[in-house]
């Protein structure tokens, strides 16, 4: 029998197997391949950590540096709680930010943050974290826009969303409903599937330098989806200046 360990989690060090996580009741998901969505294994028993939280967290852990971070001002709309626990012990000008504070449970101090209209400043921010909200948002382009408007130049924005390479961006006028959404879309809050490309374009137009990343070989050891790019978006001095 082999003595492999699937899984070490690089948060609170459980090793094992993964827990399944995602919808898996609507069609479209899996016909679209949808990356970063649908039934997965992907969530650590031990501490509930996702794939996506996981990546973001290694990504700022040990490429960009935590030392890199403790004097850096950061902000991380729709906090995940690990990654949230963690940005909070080492720097202290880091703020949690969610529309929908009502309807959600959040660790720690999370203030109410709109992100097609903040109060925040120009270029305020040296890092963004906005994981798997872009698709919620109904006038993405006005999101991206004001979350160019608040990253400092220099600074990085990872704007993650769910993905599909099988096809065009998937968006229809007419749906409007929870249960519409859910059959074209595969979620009861998202607003589109994009194409990655597209997607890609689109960060682009806003003004952001792409650079489209995979870490599933640096650290697959850790539960991350092996399909899953990181797109590490930057806001070049002498861009929208």
């Amino acid at each position: 029998m082999s003595n492999i360990i699937p899984f070490v989690c690089p948060f609170c060090g459980y090793g094992g197997p993964l827990e399944l996580m995602g919808a898996d009741r609507f069609p479209i998901l899996q016909q679209l391949q949808v990356i970063g969505a649908g039934r997965r294994a992907a969530r650590c028993p031990k501490c509930e950590s996702t794939d996506k939280e996981r990546l973001v967290f290694l990504f700022l852990k040990d490429i960009v540096r935590t030392e890199k971070l403790r004097q850096a001002s950061i902000l991380h709309i729709a906090p995940e709680p690990n990654l949230q626990k963690w940005l909070q012990s080492i720097s202290s000008k880091y703020i949690a930010g969610d529309a929908f504070l009502q309807n959600q449970k959040f660790i720690g101090d999370v203030r109410y943050v709109d992100i097609c209209s903040t109060k925040f400043e120009n270029n305020e921010f040296d890092y963004i974290i906005c994981n798997h909200v872009i698709c919620d948002i109904k006038n993405d382009i006005k999101a991206l826009n004001e979350l160019y408007r608040i990253l400092n130049y220099n600074g990085i924005a990872i704007l993650q969303v769910p993905v599909t390479k099988l096809a065009n961006t998937v968006e229809y006028d007419n749906v409007q409903t929870k249960e519409e959404r859910e059959i074209a879309y595969g979620y009861g809050y998202h607003e589109r599937i994009y194409n990655d490309k597209d997607y890609i374009r689109l960060l682009g137009e806003t003004g952001f330098e792409v650079e489209v990343c995979n870490y599933y070989k640096d650290f697959g050891l850790y539960g991350l989806n092996e399909k899953e790019d990181l797109y590490v978006c930057k806001k070049l001095i002498g861009i929208g200046a």
